[in-house]
């Protein structure tokens, strides 16, 4: 009797221990899940036409950045410390790091403002402007590159139903948005159609002369798909595009689409991708229907 009641009390610990691996397994995977798994938006800046250009003094260029309509920069997860599951586990397989924390996620300024030179030695800053926050480039160099910027961030929480009313990252500044009427989706709604606005670019007045400078700047945002049922988890899509040939603050137009639910193709496709906005710039006409989604900039 007595060694049986050994064997049960073994086998209890024996279960706790496995219990606490398990779990500490489980919230590390859910902890330091990619970041695709979570509230993820990727911010792309490409400006073409500046190649081979030569200049002098200093250049910069400004684009829209991410933030909300209100020009409130994003807020990353906070970290947090982990279990004591986690911590025993850590020690046990060796982890290099043994800090009792969970991962941490960078701010706006660690994002855009602490990054090296890209190519053709732009440094990015964060610029306080008239028009509120932009992404600025700025060089000494006498012979331009084109910029190609690529960066990503995760954010405590955003909305992909009505980004623009709700706070979420946009390519601010935002003026002037229309289209934004909403139909139902289930227990939320989304929008009817591609939201439009006003947002810049600036360029200093050391580019005034030459081509034209492209710019193709994007932001796509998707919803934590651990934390939402499969039918709201989706995303949207920012997109300016532009052919500028101005100097200063030039005011160019923005459109917004969304993806609803994430792995639903419908046809049309619910891309901009797909809007007469993209495709006038990419053909180089703009549309004469009063009602088709305005098309993109061309400022001469």
């Amino acid at each position: 009797m007595r060694k049986k009641n050994l064997l049960l009390i073994l086998m209890f610990f024996v279960l706790i221990i496995v219990s606490i691996f398990v779990h500490g397994i489980y919230r590390d995977q859910v902890d330091w899940r990619d970041d695709g798994q979570r509230y993820l938006c990727i911010y792309t800046v490409e400006v073409t036409g500046l190649s081979g250009r030569e200049v002098q003094g200093t250049t910069v260029i400004m684009v829209p950045i991410p933030a909300s309509k209100e020009g409130k920069f994003f807020t990353p997860p906070a970290q947090t410390d982990i279990y004591f599951s986690q911590k025993l586990t850590h020690k046990v397989f060796n982890w290099s790091d043994q800090s009792g924390k969970g991962p941490y996620f960078e701010n706006a300024t660690e994002i855009f403002d602490n990054q090296r030179e890209i190519i053709g030695n732009w440094i990015p800053f964060i610029a306080e402007t008239e028009k509120g926050y932009m992404l600025g480039f700025r060089t000494n160099e006498t012979k331009l590159e084109d910029i190609d910027y690529i960066t990503s961030f995760v954010a405590d929480r955003f909305d992909v139903f009505d980004p623009i009313n709700n706070g979420s990252p946009l390519l601010f500044p935002v003026e002037n948005a229309s289209n934004t009427s909403s139909v139902p989706y289930g227990k939320y709604t989304k929008y009817a159609s591609y939201p439009t606005y006003n947002t810049y670019v600036y360029l200093s007045d050391n580019l005034k002369e030459g081509e034209n400078i492209s710019f193709n700047i994007r932001l796509n945002a998707n919803n934590d798909p651990t934390k939402w049922p499969r039918e709201y988890v989706g995303l949207y899509k920012n997109l300016l595009l532009a052919r500028v040939n101005d100097t200063g603050y030039v005011k160019v137009r923005a459109i917004l689409g969304q993806r609803l639910p994430l792995q639903q193709i419908t046809i049309p496709d619910d891309d901009v991708a797909d809007s007469q906005y993209t495709r006038d710039f990419y053909s180089n006409e703009t549309s004469d229907n009063i009602n088709a989604t305005p098309s993109y900039t061309v400022v001469t």
